[in-house]
């Protein structure tokens, strides 16, 4: 997101009650919920990472650790 558009948004707030800002909040709280909801839902109706979920989870509960790899590893990313 733009820093024009944060600075845009922080001056309209600015010049809002309380009660307002609170619905603000209220509002950007379900909207990131609703957002984390649909990347959940995304990843569900993927059946290739659901099938591999299954298959990890019961690797874990069976005590196989081998073929896992960190992800942070696997996506070359420094932590």
């Amino acid at each position: 997101m733009s820093t024009k558009i944060k600075e845009k948004a922080k001056q309209t707030i600015d010049r809002l009650s309380e009660a307002r800002v609170r619905l603000i909040l209220d509002f950007i709280g379900y909207l990131d919920e609703k957002e984390s909801w649909e990347a959940t839902q995304e990843l569900l109706e993927d059946k290739n990472i659901v099938e591999a979920y299954k298959w990890a989870k019961k690797d874990l509960k069976e005590g196989r650790m081998e073929n896992f790899i960190p992800w942070d590893k696997r996506n070359k990313i420094d932590v």
